[in-house]
């Protein structure tokens, strides 16, 4: 199957036969693109992230589909497979079946996510002063943490710091801590925040995506302008403006280019 696809004797779905003269595939955009220009342990795990990529950046893990695809068999790419994982060339999410109320019938297959082997860089001085107000945010759009205390609201505020200031990003962090339907959710909330953020401890592994196409999974950032609060996708560190490429309240009152600094002045009385 891998030979014919190769020269355009089926199409990608492996199942649709081609006519005309043989030639050989076009390196697609995308995630091929990203995957042929890897190094990559060996040729057999070149030809396994190849094959991921023909799915995309991310979908679900067929062993049996994968192997087909590369004209290998199962065990081969089975055994391949923890090389890319240990080259941070890959990730992979398990599945639950859901059953209902809360519960789950067994596992589904596994999704994967193709990762760039890079790390998020940690935050400097500067992008740490927003941690706090970032956490905050983050906390009150978790589903299932609606309802806690104010101490349980600060703990996870303090918690949530942490994995912030290692680079992850608002929405990473979010998708980690979304599992609304986990009857577990509420039994312990500050406990079960807990064993989730596990899940988002060291650095944050940028997928290939990101890196590919220049820009990062959705997060709320400032204006670099008025300070109002933004979603962008945009890398970090570049500058974000409430209006994509303007700011909308440029000069208006909350221009803060237009802003003195304040001085306090200290009068001392008898």
């Amino acid at each position: 199957m891998a030979h014919l696809f190769s020269n355009s004797r089926i199409d990608a779905d492996r199942r649709t036969p081609l006519g005309g003269r043989t030639a050989a595939q076009p390196t697609l955009p995308g995630a091929t693109e990203w995957a042929r220009s890897m190094t990559v342990p060996d040729p057999t795990c070149g030809k396994c992230l190849l094959a991921l990529a023909l799915i995309g950046w991310e979908g679900e893990f067929d062993s049996a589909l994968l192997a087909e695809m590369t004209g290998m068999s199962i065990a081969t790419m089975d055994r391949h497979r923890p090389h890319l994982v240990e080259f941070d060339l890959l990730r992979f999410r398990p599945s639950s079946i859901p059953a209902g109320g809360g519960y789950f019938r067994g596992r589904g297959p596994s999704t994967f996510t193709l990762m760039s082997g890079f790390f998020a860089r940690e935050l400097d001085d500067a992008e740490k002063l927003t941690v706090p107000a970032r956490a905050h945010e983050i906390v009150g759009r978790v589903r299932w943490f609606a309802g806690a205390s104010i101490e349980e609201r600060t703990s996870a505020e303090i918690a949530v710091g942490f994995v912030l200031r290692a680079g992850w990003p608002d929405e990473a962090i979010l998708k980690v801590l979304d599992h609304a339907t986990d009857r577990n959710a509420y039994k312990s909330k500050r406990g079960y925040l807990a064993k989730l953020l596990a899940k988002a401890q060291g650095p944050y592994l940028i997928p290939a995506q990101e890196v590919f196409t220049g820009r990062s999974g959705p997060r709320i950032e400032d204006c670099g302008i008025c300070r109002d609060r933004v979603r962008t996708t945009l890398p970090l560190g570049s500058r974000i403006l409430c209006g994509g490429g303007v700011c909308l309240n440029a000069g208006k009152e909350h221009d803060i280019r237009n802003a003195q600094r304040l001085e306090i002045v200290r009068v001392r009385t008898a």
